[in-house]
């Protein structure tokens, strides 16, 4: 049996050697979630250099602003909900100034449930898992001015050998930022696991529409959302579709936007 110094040191070297070594410079890898605890690092000092290794701390390739020229370096996470998956990436001197990670249990997710591999297009939001068992399910969650909003639930399939699943999400112009939250069956140890964040910036054509005279329906040249005002500027009809039924409208003229802009006109015969 490995004990726990051992452990920690094990997962130090194993990170270590797989990276890349550019110059005299070094890197320790640790991957694992973010379990709500605070990680600690200690930063050896060179005394040949006068300067302690670690020169800069990425976590999810984001660089952390902290004060290297410490021999403790607390890392608390601020920013990331909890169970959301994290990388963490140490640049130092060289491999013979390796940092040690005092705490990676704090981090390191014991599940065999994972996300193997999540992404967005402009018309799907496609995502495979593996480890699935018991009756768990996904919260699809898109992000609406720095709040993460649900935009729907589907149940897990619980297969443990793998399952696919696709969502059709709505997209807005310009940037779109969906992840899943798994939620784990009742009872399990852990009650949810956060997805990576995907991003999709959607700059559609301009929506075309026909015919500019009509009795009963408009056909759009794709599916959007639309805004029908009157004569008197007054919202009038509003809805999501590729078609629209002006059979309501009294007769007269209308002018209609998609997605809050490019207004066009038309007739209700």
């Amino acid at each position: 049996m490995v004990n726990r110094a051992c452990f920690f040191a094990l997962v130090v070297l194993i990170s270590t050697s797989i990276f890349s070594q550019t110059g005299t410079d070094a890197e320790t890898n640790l991957a694992g979630v973010y379990q709500g605890r605070t990680l600690f690092i200690q930063n050896p000092f060179d005394k040949k250099d006068r300067k302690f290794c670690i020169e800069r701390i990425y976590i999810n390739e984001n660089e952390l602003n902290i004060n290297y020229r410490v021999s403790a370096l607390k890392i608390d996470f601020d920013g990331y909900d909890l169970f959301t998956p994290i990388k963490i990436r140490l640049v130092h001197k060289d491999t013979l100034c390796i940092p040690t990670i005092i705490n990676p249990e704090a981090v390191l997710f014991h599940t065999i449930f994972r996300f193997v591999d999540v992404s967005l297009t402009d018309s799907a939001l496609v995502w495979n898992t593996k480890g699935e068992s018991g009756v768990g399910e996904f919260e699809i969650e898109k992000l609406y001015n720095g709040v993460w909003v649900d935009q729907e639930v589907r149940p897990a399939i619980g297969r443990y050998e793998g399952a696919n699943y696709t969502y059709y999400p709505n997209m807005e112009e310009g940037a779109n930022k969906y992840r899943i939250r798994y939620n784990f069956p009742p009872g399990s140890r852990v009650k949810y696991l956060y997805s990576r964040e995907v991003d999709f910036d959607h700059y559609p054509e301009p929506v075309e529409f026909t015919p500019k005279s009509a009795k009963t329906k408009l056909y759009l040249s794709r599916s959007t959302h639309y805004e029908i005002y009157n004569a008197g500027r007054k919202l009038v009809l509003e809805g999501q579709g590729k078609t629209i039924d002006v059979t309501v409208l009294r007769q007269g003229q209308y002018v209609i936007y998609f997605n809050g802009k490019d207004p066009g006109t038309f007739i209700k015969e």
